[in-house]
């Protein structure tokens, strides 16, 4: 029995989870690692001095957003558990494609499509180009796995459902 390989696009979005969820792993463990040996504390001093010195606004708006980050003593850690528990919905989002089961599909849809309205609220309060892809990536994900689910169900059908006339009908006699 062989198996039909998957759509190139099913397989760029597995691949994409599963970097994302390697990324987020690797980023959680260097947050524990930096929680754990006072980089927070580092932080918020790198961004005091950046907000001295600064003289372009973007760096202030880093250095500000850096501050807010560091004012809790447990950020770093609450951070790095936020990204271990995307990583493991990452990485089961990804196993759930690569094995081509359609509830993973639907899982993609359902986790990236709930993102969508939040994407938009805050693109509504600042218009950057970043967001503006992460939106538009997102809306493009969900619409290719629904009309791949569509197209893998109506391949599914017997014959005899996808006829436009049911047998016996005056209109399919003709």
């Amino acid at each position: 029995m062989r198996v039909k390989p998957s759509p190139p696009g099913l397989r760029l979005i597995t691949i994409y989870k599963f970097t994302k969820a390697v990324l987020q792993v690797t980023a959680a463990v260097l947050l524990f690692y930096g929680a754990a040996h006072g980089l927070n504390a580092r932080l918020a001093e790198f961004a005091e001095k950046l907000r001295e010195h600064a003289v372009h606004a973007w760096s202030n708006v880093f250095a500000a957003a850096l501050l807010r980050f560091t004012h809790s003593r447990h950020s770093l850690s609450f951070t790095a558990y936020a990204l271990l528990a995307d990583a493991a919905l990452s990485s089961v989002e990804g196993w759930a494609l690569s094995r081509g089961y359609t509830w993973g599909e639907w899982l993609v849809v359902g986790t990236t499509a709930a993102l969508i309205p939040f994407e938009i609220r805050a693109l509504f309060h600042h218009l950057r180009v970043g967001r503006v892809v992460l939106l538009v990536l997102n809306v493009v994900i969900v619409g290719y796995l629904i009309m791949n689910i569509r197209l893998r169900r109506r391949e599914a059908r017997p014959l005899e459902v996808r006829q436009p006339f049911p047998r016996g009908s005056a209109d399919s006699a003709k």
